[in-house]
């Protein structure tokens, strides 16, 4: 049994509400903390293994929803929520979408949530040695941002707090991940309607990049991921589906390969889901979750 619990709240007949995650079962969290002061949603959630005094290495969960959707407290979380049974201590953070700030302002965000844990590692039992990030979607975008750009100071704000502390970060795994900007725009461009009568899908990556990366192809890859990789990146896993409708495929290989090419193969591990769609529940079997965590605790608890 999950320790975080899954529920979708009740709402008026044709409406729709995104499944939450009950955190009531939780023993010991902190919730609703405040990392920067720029945003309302500059938040994150700290859950602890019900027993120990740590410090616990951490896990770090960054939601997706295209930019400009999702929560810290929505379904996503159970891609990890099971690392509190393990000895982790699981984060789960909030930064600003792209109805608010544009790139690189949210991945200043993530970087401000890592600098605060480690300025605060004593008060919430944290190992800041060791520190494991998981995006699923969009916050598969901002894990490997955070991956590959420790101590490139374009993806700073300082003055957002704790300065002194590093954003780096021990381990990477991106779950069906967008990487690539102008790839991205362009498969959403050529997108079909995800069923009959829907409207078709608004470009996000274009929204989150504040421009049309398909006509300013060099500005937009300001930010993948891949041009600041470098021989110091953590490893990495990356997962994606091979029949993914929302995310190309092929931007997953793409950075898995320029990770391998820099750093030396085996730094990232590249794993396909054969026939699997955006999000799939394949993605959610004990099966992929057992081989997530054999992956941190290879880094993290060596």
């Amino acid at each position: 049994m999950d320790v975080i619990k899954i529920y979708t709240p009740e709402v008026p007949e044709g409406g729709f509400a995104m499944p939450m995650a009950d955190v009531s079962g939780v023993k010991r969290k902190f919730l609703d903390i405040a990392y920067a002061d720029q945003s309302k949603n500059q938040k994150m959630d700290i859950y602890l293994p019900d027993e120990g005094v740590g410090p616990f290495p951490v896990i770090v969960f960054i939601h997706g929803g295209a930019f400009w959707g999702g929560e810290r407290r929505d379904f996503q979380i159970h891609y990890v929520a099971n690392g509190i049974r393990r000895g982790y201590a699981v984060v789960s953070v909030d930064h600003r979408l792209s109805d608010e700030a544009k790139f690189p302002k949210p991945v200043h965000d993530v970087k401000a949530a890592i600098r605060f844990l480690r300025a605060n590692a004593s008060t919430y039992l944290l190992d800041t040695d060791h520190i494991g990030v998981v995006g699923a979607s969009a916050g598969g975008y901002m894990v490997t941002m955070l991956g590959a750009t420790a101590g490139i100071g374009a993806f700073e704000d300082l003055s957002m707090g704790n300065a002194e502390y590093s954003s780096a970060v021990q381990a990477v795994i991106s779950l069906f991940g967008v990487h690539d900007p102008v790839m991205q725009s362009q498969f959403t461009e050529d997108s079909e309607p995800m069923f009959p009568g829907a409207p078709k899908m608004e470009n996000f990556m274009d929204i989150f990049m504040d421009i049309n990366c398909r006509e300013k192809p060099g500005l937009a890859m300001m930010g993948w991921p891949g041009n600041y990789i470098n021989p110091h990146c953590p490893p990495m896993l990356i997962q994606a589906g091979s029949a993914d409708e929302v995310v190309p495929y092929q931007n997953s290989i793409d950075l898995a390969d320029k990770i391998n090419a820099v750093c030396g193969k085996g730094r990232a591990i590249f794993e396909t889901f054969p026939d699997c769609k955006h999000g799939d529940p394949a993605f959610s079997t004990p099966e992929a979750e057992e081989r997530r965590f054999q992956f941190l605790d290879s880094v993290l608890k060596k």
